[in-house]
């Protein structure tokens, strides 16, 4: 039993060395790397998604509950990526990007997160 405690402590700990060293994306890393393309993922309330952040600041999208939608994107100056969806409080917020290879991550000012989305390069197939 001790051999197999072992590598799950060290792998424990790895998660957390990973975790406490995730650096967010600068705004022109966010320029560069999500403008342009599109991300995937999946919503708190468990909603598939499809967004693609258009160079003129437009959210092309497409979920499972809401079907087609559009939305506004924009970067705050404390380097947070902004998402608008409609005029209601809850229709948006703000959160940090960070990238691991095609993995986004996204926390919110809270310190809490969302759940991971998937880098597509350019605009996803499903939104054409």
């Amino acid at each position: 039993m001790r051999r197999l405690l072992t590598p799950l402590i060290f792998i424990a700990s790895l998660g957390t060395a990973i975790a406490d060293e995730t650096r967010f994306m600068s705004i022109d890393q966010m320029k560069s790397e999500i403008i342009g393309n599109s991300m995937s993922g999946r919503t708190d309330a468990g909603d598939d998604y499809i967004e693609h952040y258009t160079h003129d600041g437009r959210i092309i999208g497409l979920s499972k509950t809401a079907g087609r939608y559009e939305g506004k994107w924009s970067f705050r100056q404390d380097g947070l990526m902004c998402f608008r969806y409609g005029d209601g409080d809850f229709a948006g917020g703000c959160v940090h990007l960070s990238r691991h290879g095609d993995r986004i991550g996204l926390a919110r000012v809270d310190g809490s997160v969302e759940p991971t989305a998937i880098l597509i390069q350019g605009m996803a197939p499903q939104l054409k």
